[in-house]
């Protein structure tokens, strides 16, 4: 059940990134090097992020999305039993465990491709053509491909247990709600009330 854990996350997950990816407003190398796709006048905040110097850019954009990137990649360190032993590498599970963590890793997976795959459907934002997704998962969470991909760690994190796949889980979080909050201000300076409607009546995420 591990395995296939393993297999079906990331699988779908390079499967996505390669076929179904959604650009963001909020990438990283979008602050290094300005993509001129986005037209739209950026707000105060995203404006100021831009003018940040390059030895900010890199500490607080740079760096941790290289911890990030090197997080996706905790999960492997399963398949190297002479590393268990060592306290934050703690991979001690049960069959319970393995049964919700592989079930949060499909429903994670499930729920994130879906949601590519709705907005890809929808809108391929060629250009300046974006659409703002009000219906369907999206009424229920602004960011349910987010909330599919915390679904899809805190399974890993279930299924090997250890303190640096959990804290890694946080950072993520966080970065990620950095993220978020950068693409809000990019939709509220292209769909004004629209989207400041959509804010009242949507949480950011699933459950808060």
């Amino acid at each position: 059940m591990i395995i296939f854990a393993f297999v079906f996350g990331y699988l779908s997950l390079l499967i996505e990134l390669i076929f179904f990816h959604v650009p963001s407003v909020a990438n990283t190398q979008n602050f290094f090097k300005k993509n001129n796709n986005y037209e739209v006048d950026e707000s105060e905040y995203i404006t100021k992020i831009y003018k940040w110097p390059m030895w900010k850019k890199i500490m607080i954009l740079a760096v941790p999305f290289f911890f990030i990137n090197v997080y996706f990649l905790l999960p492997f360190l399963y398949f190297f039993p002479n590393l268990h032993e060592s306290k934050w590498l703690v991979f001690e599970t049960n069959n319970w465990l393995i049964i919700i963590g592989t079930l949060c890793v499909i429903a994670g997976r499930l729920i994130t491709f879906g949601s590519m795959l709705y907005m890809r459907k929808e809108n391929k934002q060629i250009q300046n053509s974006f659409k703002l997704h009000v219906s369907g998962i999206f009424n229920y969470s602004r960011n349910p491909g987010l909330d599919g991909m915390f679904l899809f760690f805190t399974g890993f994190g279930i299924l090997f247990p250890s303190f640096l796949i959990w804290g890694g889980l946080i950072l993520y979080f966080f970065y990620m709600r950095f993220r978020v909050k950068i693409e809000e201000e990019f939709l509220k300076k292209l769909f004004k009330e629209e989207y400041l409607d959509y804010i009242i009546r949507t949480k950011r995420f699933l459950l808060f």
